[in-house]
């Protein structure tokens, strides 16, 4: 079985589990991990095209290693004015799949704020877009951050993935207007040890286990258990996921003890062409 079938294998799976599932937030999982998989991506982040209309909310997912969600939802928030790949399907409504290294050939350089948070996230350039829409409300996109750089079969997978993505994202998107909202976020059942909480601050400031258990003066075995009670009171699966329960819940502030506060004020729309750009364009792999 060559590339192009086990791809289309893998997406009729994906497709036939999503279809099945009446729970939106197990149909999204199902969509991410195949995205994921099919792009080799440690990261992504769904985020709308404003410019265009879009109007749903931000969402990052993947395997990511670095824990900083400060920037992460600064980032976020920026990303259609800051960010090329996002910029650029903005300016120019293009609906095909892009990498960045395309989008910096193009004219639409990394501003200085894109670079700081590529740098303080632990990102890189081998990054690649696909479209769900550049029009009207449902304007958005994918965008996936990998280890290697993306080539022409990435971008051609991405072109025919692109209608089953759109399908299948518009698909999870009716069953979450179908159910009511989420309620406010509670503390846990079972509230967390004067350890777990402290684990869990040390967690927020992206130590690792074998820094925390230097700090505590306990082998890292103790870390990843007192790590393993605290991610199941709070239903997490990882770094991420459990601080951000933990700041729904009150139990951490939203901005890390001790994270970074660069960069400066916003400015508005940082992005113009090669030509007067003064921040770095990145023009090669």
């Amino acid at each position: 079985m060559d590339s192009a079938d086990r791809l289309r294998e893998r997406w009729l799976d994906t497709a036939a589990g999503i279809l099945q599932e009446t729970d939106p937030g197990a149909a999204r999982t199902l969509l991410h991990d195949a995205l994921l998989e099919s792009f080799h991506a440690f990261a992504a982040v769904r985020a709308p095209l404003a410019a265009r209309g879009g109007t749903s909310a931000v969402s990052i997912f993947g395997h990511y290693p670095v824990l900083d969600t400060a920037a992460w939802e600064l980032a976020a928030q920026r990303a259609g004015a800051d960010h090329p790949m996002f910029a650029y399907h903005n300016a120019t409504a293009d609906p095909a799949p892009v990498t960045l290294l395309e989008v910096c050939e193009r004219g639409w350089a990394v501003s200085e704020f894109a670079d700081s948070m590529i740098e303080r996230l632990g990102l890189g350039r081998h990054q690649l877009s696909l479209p769900l829409g550049t029009a009207g409300t449902q304007s958005a996109t994918y965008g996936f951050v990998s280890d290697g750089a993306y080539r022409e079969r990435d971008l051609e997978s991405a072109g025919f993935l692109q209608p089953i993505v759109r399908g299948l994202d518009a698909h999870i998107r009716l069953l979450e207007s179908l159910l009511p909202g989420p309620a406010p976020a509670a503390e846990p059942e079972r509230p967390l040890t004067a350890r777990e909480l402290l684990v869990l601050a040390l967690v927020a400031r992206g130590c690792t286990a074998h820094g925390i258990a230097a700090r505590l003066g306990v082998s890292h075995r103790t870390v990843h258990k007192h790590q393993e009670n605290l991610y199941r009171k709070l239903g997490a699966v990882d770094r991420l996921s459990a601080v951000l329960r933990a700041q729904q819940c009150g139990l951490l502030p939203l901005q890390p003890a001790g994270a970074d506060d660069r960069p400066g004020g916003y400015s508005g729309n940082s992005h113009t062409p090669l030509d007067t750009a003064s921040p770095s364009a990145w023009p090669s792999s």
